[in-house]
Parts: C-alpha cells; sequence; structure tokens
C-alpha cells in the first residue's frame, strides 16, 4: 500500500532543489510557462533533460503538444520570476520580457544562470503528472548563485566551510 498524501507531501518538502522556468509557445504563439524544481539532466550521450508537469497545470496541453521548449535555470536575484511562474494567471507572461533561443525559437528568460534550448524528445504519462525529455540543442550559462526550493520556499546556496 502506496504512504499517504500527507506523508508523500512531507517527502518532497524534504528535497531541495534548482528553480527553473520552462517555457514554449503554444499554437497561437503566445508564451506559455511553470516554475518547475524537478528539472533535471538525465543523460550525457545524447544530451538530454527532463522536468514533470502535472496534468492539470494551466500550461499542460501546450507544453505537452509543443515540439520545442526552453528551460532558464534562475538565479537566486530572480526569485520573483520564480513566483510569478509558480502561481495560476493568464497575464504573468505578458509581465515579462523574454530572450529567444540562438539555435530554436524557444522563450528563455534573460540573466539566468543556465538558457537551454531542447527539442521535445519524449513524453511519459505518469500518475498525474507528465514527464518530458527533452534533447539539448543548444546551451548558455553565466556565473551567478542558484535560486534554490526547498520546504516549499526560495533560498540560496550557502557553502559549507569543510575545513
Amino acid at each position: 500500500m502506496p504512504i499517504s498524501a500527507d506523508s508523500y507531501k512531507l517527502l518532497g518538502r524534504s528535497s531541495a532543489g534548482a528553480v527553473a522556468v520552462v517555457a514554449a509557445y503554444d499554437h497561437s504563439g503566445g508564451v506559455v510557462a511553470l516554475t518547475v524544481s524537478s528539472f533535471v539532466t538525465l543523460s550525457f550521450e545524447p544530451p538530454l533533460v527532463m522536468f514533470a508537469i502535472q496534468h492539470n497545470a494551466n500550461s499542460y496541453t501546450a507544453m505537452v503538444a509543443s515540439k520545442t521548449f526552453g528551460v532558464s535555470l534562475l538565479d537566486a536575484k530572480q526569485a520573483e520570476i520564480g513566483m510569478r511562474f509558480a502561481s495560476k494567471g493568464p497575464d504573468k507572461t505578458s509581465r515579462t520580457k523574454f530572450d529567444t533561443g540562438a539555435t530554436l525559437r524557444v522563450p528563455l528568460i534573460p540573466d539566468s544562470l543556465a538558457q537551454i534550448e531542447c527539442l521535445t524528445n519524449q513524453i511519459v504519462l505518469s500518475g498525474d503528472h507528465a514527464i518530458i525529455v527533452g534533447l539539448v540543442e543548444d546551451a548558455r550559462t553565466t556565473a551567478g548563485a542558484p535560486l534554490l526550493y526547498f520546504a516549499r520556499q526560495f533560498g540560496r546556496f550557502v557553502p559549507m566551510d569543510t575545513k
């Protein structure tokens, strides 16, 4: 028998993750985007990444239909952007400036730690989420500090003194 929903939520709050905004263009050319803490690198050869999206997310239909998507790993200074795309609402993209990918036509958050351009490679339906796997076609990184999500809060990475 699986654990209870409450126990599962506590488990999820015990895991820290980088905060990313995943964005794509919908069928009308508008941007759809959401904040995820489920973004991970998956494979070196070929270069694959993945994230999970809940079936009831506003952007679900457009994300699973899109052939391309952009991932922006947020800098610690971009917590407000992370909060904006974690909420539901139709105007969150209209209040945000996006870069366009250098290789693929995908929306990306300016000044993020990493901008990743992906072709949708595979979609796996699992439970109440879809796992979207992307083939990385182009990526850029910059120096900075990552925005992290832990115990339902945004935070910063602080290195431990190991001496």
